[in-house]
């Protein structure tokens, strides 16, 4: 394997396994311009063993073999051409070596480094599964981007994106796409770590149906979650006044569950309205009253 075209000589720093670094040892014995250091404690973000690529952020917590190698490779020459120095957001991508997928993942993750300052783990999930179970991984690649949890392939566009928002802590798109799909264990996760209550609430009035459903129901399982529950009705109560009548039928609906005798005159407001939307706000108040009254 020839390296004598990167642009400048690259130091591996090996953590933790000479078997790791005897086999980068042999892989790259006649590149003069990457040179090997070994560590014998474990890399200190994770505690796994692996390497660390020269100055970047960028770590292989894996023996890289066949589709590995490959992103392994491409992640040294990403390095000798240079990249953004620190660590703003740190993403974990749990692979495998015969991953038809994992590759693309990776490289496109690693080729933002050039753009943003990111700590990149790439993750052998058959190598370190107990660390995979840990973090619920069943199929790879999946990819962790702050607090946000990607199952499957992602294009350079899509990690980007999610990148961005994950830098800005910009949740509200991440949120819809989960809804959509019926993930509603990343959503609570998410909306419990971020306190992000208020931003379950404000999607009860989504234009998707399937959106609103899927916010209401994360609020219902983490009814226990009292900082989560009053952001949620802080934004459900603006619902009652909304111009689509069955999102007034559910922030009614959700107030009788999740409210108190605080929310009962606003309530009691709509019933005056009639039809559908009066029969959820009653049913709402007699929820609350019944609640209240044990």
């Amino acid at each position: 394997m020839r390296l004598d075209e990167l642009k400048r000589s690259i130091r591996l720093r090996v953590f933790n396994s000479r078997e790791i670094y005897d086999y980068l040892k042999k892989l790259f014995e006649d590149e003069e311009k990457i040179t090997l250091e070994f560590n014998p404690n474990p890399e200190p973000r994770l505690s796994l063993p692996g390497v660390k690529i020269d100055n970047s952020e960028i770590y292989f917590h894996a023996i890289p073999k066949q589709n590995e190698l490959e992103s392994f490779i491409k992640a040294i020459k990403i390095v000798a051409e240079g990249v953004k120095g620190g660590s703003e957001i740190r993403i974990i991508t749990f692979v495998a070596p015969v991953c038809p997928n994992c590759r693309a993942t990776v490289d496109s993750i690693n080729t933002l480094a050039r753009k943003y300052a990111i700590e990149h783990h790439v993750v052998d999930a058959t190598m370190f599964h107990d660390f995979a179970e840990r973090h619920g991984v069943m199929s790879v690649p999946t990819t962790f981007i702050g607090r946000m949890r990607f199952v499957g392939a992602l294009t350079p566009s899509k990690a980007e994106k999610w990148i961005r928002d994950a830098m800005n802590r910009d949740y509200r798109d991440y949120i819809i796409e989960k809804l959509a799909s019926g993930e509603i264990e990343d959503v609570k996760a998410i909306v419990v770590e971020e306190k992000l209550g208020e931003l379950l609430g404000e999607l009860m009035g989504h234009e998707e149906f399937i959106v609103r459903l899927g916010a209401m129901a994360t609020a219902e399982a983490l009814e226990g979650e009292k900082e989560v529950v009053e952001g949620v009705k802080k934004a459900v109560r603006k619902l009652l006044t909304h111009e689509d009548a069955r999102i007034r039928e559910d922030a009614a609906m959700m107030l009788g569950m999740l409210g108190g005798e605080e929310d009962v005159k606003e309530l009691e407001n709509l019933i005056s309205e009639g039809g559908r939307v009066a029969d959820s706000a009653r049913e709402a108040v007699e929820e609350i009253r019944r609640r209240d009254n044990g």
